[in-house]
């Protein structure tokens, strides 16, 4: 789709709401997840984190396109099962899930439970007694070394996801009291939104430090080994995205270097990415509701924000960055500098600041790009009860 042809979409889809909207893209997604599966060689198994967005609509594509599903909650395991999800399909992942949660995902079979403490297992094991089911499981681990978001190493860091590696040999032992629990895999996820193909691959490798670590010991046949994912997007202008074709060959060298090792021999690999696949694909719009200047700067007051998207607004970045953004006129206007302010009564209700824009008038269209992860699904919706965005696929 051009971007004239979606720029009309976006004005036919303003004519039929009042409310600020979502717009995604359903051939990008496509296309997106085709990628990725090009970057990864074909007997890696890849996951979509459902966290991401779980719009069933979304979900549905894809699954189309061959993605496995990972969930973090019984809400997105549902969603996952309406969207055409089989449980040999689905991985249920999070630090704290319920015992409701691990009934319900016992009861509908899904393909693994990651388990990220002792007690877990316990709960685990006693659910599937009393239910006279036996589940095969993974372990999260915490491997001791990661490199962040800018590509500082960090060891050691305390974390509430998973096992550290002082702790494998207490969970080792509560394994050895499971009758009904079989622990066939390993998951580790270091650090999400990186943009360094290098600092992906590395991640990587402390992931599967730490599975071989945790094999030997446990004396385990590792069947499934989760490397996690962590692939970021560029969301602002000026960052530089990651280098898939660099990233595809080192990956590559990684997985030969690990099938190489015995502990490895029989593992599936697999890898779950959530922004890399859908991040990309979404827009948030909405309206300017009035214009105003404040001691010597001009502002556009629009009439979504931080209640429809957090994400747009600086939340979860540590250097507040705007986001890609466009304004929708039909006809042409002079550049302007201006500060993009949503709705509510919160200072931090910012949806760009002192950025580049036509001159903007009531009515006019703003367009925040790459808010198809974390945008609707990572909103504060009950903030100030203000309306709730629309969402669309095209």
């Amino acid at each position: 789709m051009t971007t004239q042809n979606l720029n009309e979409e976006i004005f036919k889809l303003a004519r039929s709401t009042s409310k600020p909207f979502y717009v995604y893209s359903l051939r990008q997604i496509e296309r997106n997840c085709e990628n990725l599966k090009a970057v990864f060689t074909a007997d890696v198994e890849l996951f979509y984190s459902l966290k991401a967005n779980s719009h069933p609509e979304a979900v549905s594509a894809i699954r189309a396109c061959g993605f496995h599903a990972d969930i973090a909650s019984k809400g997105e395991l549902e969603i996952a099962i309406q969207s055409g999800y089989l449980g040999s399909q689905i991985e249920f992942t999070g630090p704290g899930k319920t015992i409701e949660e691990l009934e319900f995902a016992v009861e509908h079979d899904v393909a693994s439970i990651v388990l990220e403490s002792a007690q877990e297992l316990i709960e685990l094991e006693r659910i599937c007694r009393r239910l006279g089911k036996k589940m095969s499981a993974h372990v999260r681990l915490n491997p001791k070394y990661k490199l962040n978001y800018s590509g500082r190493e960090l060891v050691d860091e305390p974390t509430q996801f998973g096992i550290d590696s002082d702790e494998m040999i207490h969970f080792v032992e509560t394994m050895k009291s499971c009758s009904h629990v079989t622990i066939v895999g390993t998951h580790s996820h270091a650090q999400s939104q990186t943009l360094d193909a290098d600092d992906v691959v590395q991640n990587f490798q402390f992931a599967l430090d730490a599975s071989a670590d945790f094999a030997v010991l446990a004396k385990v046949e590792l069947l499934f080994v989760n490397l996690g994912g962590g692939i970021g997007i560029a969301y602002s202008p000026g960052q530089t995205a990651v280098d898939f074709t660099r990233l595809a060959v080192q990956f590559k060298a990684l997985l030969q270097t690990a099938k190489s090792n015995a502990v490895f021999s029989k593992a599936k690999f697999r890898i779950e990415l959530g922004r890399a696949v859908i991040g990309e694909c979404g827009q948030f719009v909405t309206r300017v509701l009035y214009t105003k200047a404040s001691r010597g700067k001009r502002f556009a007051i629009t009439d979504g924000g931080f209640t429809q998207g957090q994400i747009m607004c600086g939340m979860g970045q540590l250097i507040r960055r705007n986001f890609a953004i466009r304004a929708l006129k039909r006809e042409n206007a002079p550049a302007e500098i201006v500060t993009v302010a949503g709705p509510s009564c919160y200072g931090l209700d910012i949806l760009a600041r002192d950025i580049e824009l036509p001159h903007l008038d009531p009515g006019d269209l703003i367009c925040v790009q790459n808010v198809g992860a974390y945008g609707y699904s990572f909103s504060p919706t009950g903030f100030l009860r203000q309306q709730s965005a629309d969402e669309y696929f095209i």
